[in-house]
C-alpha cells in the first residue's frame, strides 16, 4: 500500500486495521459511492472500533480520500518496480526493440488489473475539494518521482533522447496510461492489445533510434 497516502503504522496489527478499513470502505464506494460509506457499517464489517478509525483516519472523509488515493495508486504503483527491473535489464534500443512482445503483454495485463475509466474517474472527486486534491497530488507526485526513476536509467544509458527530461518523459508515458480512459470511455472502444500497440509505438519516440515498437 501507498505509504503517503495511508497511514503506516509500524506493528504488524495495525498495519493489518489499516488495511482492513481500506478494504471495507472500497466495497462500500463500489456497492453504492461515498453516500454507501458510513463509520458505523465500517466498524461492524471489520469488527473495528469507531475509535480505531478515527485513529487512524481522523474522520469519515479521511477514510474516504484514503481509500480513493490508495485505488488511484495501486496498480500503477504495483507495476512501477517491474518496469524498473525491466529497464535496468535493457542495454540498447536494439535490445529494447527486441524485447516488444514482452512489453506488449506487459502492458495489456496492465488494463486488465485496473481500468483506465476508474482511476480517471478518482481524479473527477477532486474537483471542488481541497483536500481530496491535496492528497491525490501527493501520491501523483510519488508515482513521477518513481517513474522518473525509470526514465533516468534509459538516459543514462543514452537511450533516452538528449533533450529530453526524464522526468517530463516518466508524465508523458504516465499521462499514456491513464489517457486510455479515453478509449474505454468510447461506446465502441479498441481492444487492450490494439490501444497497447498505440501507446508503445508514442512512448517509443521518446527513446533514441528507430522506435522500439516498429513492427514489419
Amino acid at each position: 500500500m501507498p505509504k503517503y497516502s495511508l497511514p503506516s503504522p509500524k506493528q504488524a496489527r495495525a498495519k493489518d486495521t489499516v488495511q482492513r478499513l481500506i478494504a471495507a470502505t472500497d466495497a462500500a464506494l463500489r456497492e453504492g459511492g461515498e453516500s454507501s460509506v458510513r463509520v458505523q457499517d465500517i466498524s461492524a464489517s471489520t469488527d473495528i472500533s469507531i475509535g480505531s478509525i478515527y485513529h487512524h483516519f481522523k474522520d469519515r472523509d479521511g477514510l474516504i480520500r484514503a481509500t480513493l488515493a490508495h485505488n488511484y495508486a495501486r496498480v500503477v504503483e504495483a507495476d512501477i518496480p517491474a518496469v524498473k527491473n525491466f529497464m535496468t535489464s535493457i542495454a540498447s534500443t536494439n535490445e529494447l526493440s527486441s524485447r516488444y512482445d514482452e512489453m506488449l503483454e506487459f502492458v495489456t495485463e496492465h488494463f486488465k488489473n485496473q481500468s483506465a475509466l476508474e482511476r480517471a474517474a478518482i481524479v473527477g472527486t477532486s474537483a471542488g475539494r481541497p483536500l481530496m486534491q491535496a492528497e491525490l497530488s501527493k501520491v501523483q507526485h510519488q508515482l513521477n518521482e518513481s517513474a522518473t526513476e525509470v526514465m533516468q536509467i534509459a538516459a543514462e544509458r543514452n537511450m533516452l533522447k538528449p533533450h529530453l527530461n526524464p522526468r517530463a518523459a516518466a508524465m508523458v508515458v504516465l499521462g499514456l496510461l491513464l489517457g486510455r480512459a479515453v478509449a474505454e470511455l468510447d461506446s465502441d472502444p479498441v481492444c487492450d492489445e490494439d490501444w497497447a500497440k498505440a501507446a508503445l509505438s508514442a512512448a517509443g519516440g521518446l527513446f533514441t533510434g528507430p522506435s522500439h515498437s516498429q513492427r514489419k
